[in-house]
């Protein structure tokens, strides 16, 4: 496996994974690809701070990681600037296989070579991927219910 920055090519793929992301398996509404809550995620991808990771092998994409600051900002820095929210999804078939790791380490790398200085995220805390989270390096800063908001810092990239 291999992984590469997130191209115009992979627009299509980008969509693809939010729904994986954005929609418990086999609960697709009819219209889902083009919901707010969807296209936000690639509509006018390239603005400055849009970052993102693309999992591939043997010519085929298995997953991607990215991020970019949403209108909805979920979080600030101590100075108040947006951070930046991820996404993440594996394509069903190449799950458990650390894949989702991978992405997230090259994405923090991505992310501060972006000028990137955290990273948040929302998750429900019976997700199974809050432990992939944590593992990462996210901590949770806000708790709704079963609705978390988790953050990691990233390095500063070298000058």
């Amino acid at each position: 496996m291999e992984l590469r920055p997130v191209s115009d090519a992979d627009l299509p793929f980008l969509a693809e994974m939010t729904l994986l992301a954005a929609f418990p398996p086999g609960l697709l509404p009819e219209g889902a690809s083009d919901m707010p809550h969807v296209t936000r995620w690639t509509v006018d991808w390239g603005r400055p701070g849009d970052a993102g990771v693309v999992a591939w092998s043997d010519g085929q994409r298995l997953g991607s990681a990215w991020c970019r600051v949403q209108a909805d900002v979920l979080a600030s820095d101590e100075a108040g600037r947006p951070l930046p929210e991820i996404a993440i999804a594996v394509s069903p078939e190449h799950r458990a296989r650390g894949i989702g790791a991978q992405m997230l380490k090259a994405l923090d790398q991505a992310a501060a070579d972006a000028g990137q200085s955290a990273l948040s995220l929302t998750v429900n805390s019976h997700n199974a991927a809050f432990h992939l989270y944590e593992r990462a390096g996210f901590e949770v800063v806000r708790r709704e219910g079963d609705r978390l908001t988790m953050v990691k810092p990233l390095a500063a990239p070298p000058p």
